[in-house]
């Protein structure tokens, strides 16, 4: 640009890039309009729904649905960055205190809304082992599983506490025994072993149902490496 001086040849290019960033369209979100909190402070913000993203990595810019409560709510950022770091493409939906039911009433909401994408994550089931008879958790596992269909890939994040807060040891068995011998028999589900893990790396607990930083990262991790594993699409070995 002869005849120009470098300062005013360095803004003309400075404002160019802001103009051009300034049309370019940016990766945005809706969030669901329909969700409802009651005021309640353990509930999540409402969930969002991502542009598609570019197909990398075992996700492959897939949608994926995860249904958790509250160990889901305090690690949802984590979880977040981690799925799309994996080429997935997240719904979060997350509540403090809720059961299965509450996350079948999710599922409802989400295909009304988005429509339920082939891959989903179940992070529930704790609260229901304090507050719920053990047929009707067993018989509201079978409902679940039954209202997501034998053609959804099903991934279901197994319990992990200690005894207090009307939880138990005990109570932690009986359900992953449940959910094991249950997904045994569809093909479509999987569990993510998570009380295994958490038990062998001693992690650090904030309260009988909850961890403290360190299990939710692993927690994290795990869950992830399963869905990658698990129903990704990994690059080729040849």
């Amino acid at each position: 640009m002869k005849g120009f001086p470098v300062r005013t040849v360095a803004v003309a290019i400075m404002v160019t890039a802001m103009v051009v960033a300034s049309t370019s369209p940016a990766l945005s979100a809706q969030s669901d309009p329909s969700w409802r909190t009651g005021g309640d402070a353990r509930a999540c913000s409402a969930p969002l729904s991502f542009d598609v993203a570019n197909p990398r990595g075992p996700g492959q810019g897939e949608k994926v649905l995860v249904i958790g409560d509250s160990v889901t709510r305090d690690s949802r950022t984590m979880l977040t960055k981690a799925l799309k770091s994996s080429g997935w493409n997240p719904v979060i939906r997350c509540f403090g205190g809720k059961r299965i039911d509450w996350a079948m009433s999710q599922i409802r909401d989400q295909r009304a809304w988005k429509g339920v994408p082939k891959t989903v994550v179940l992070a529930v089931g704790i609260n229901d082992m304090r507050w719920i008879e053990r047929s009707t958790t067993r018989m509201r596992i079978n409902k679940i599983l039954n209202q997501l269909g034998p053609s959804r890939n099903v991934l279901w994040v197994n319990l992990y506490g200690s005894n207090g807060d009307r939880f138990s040891k005990s109570k932690q068995v009986w359900f992953n025994t449940t959910l094991k011998k249950i997904a045994a028999k569809r093909p479509n589900v999987h569990v993510v072993p998570w009380a295994k893990h958490a038990q062998a790396a001693k992690i650090p607990m904030s309260g009988p149902l909850h961890y403290a930083h360190k299990g939710l990262v692993l927690r994290t991790k795990l869950t992830v490496g399963h869905l990658n594993t698990t129903f990704g699409e990994l690059p080729s070995t040849r």
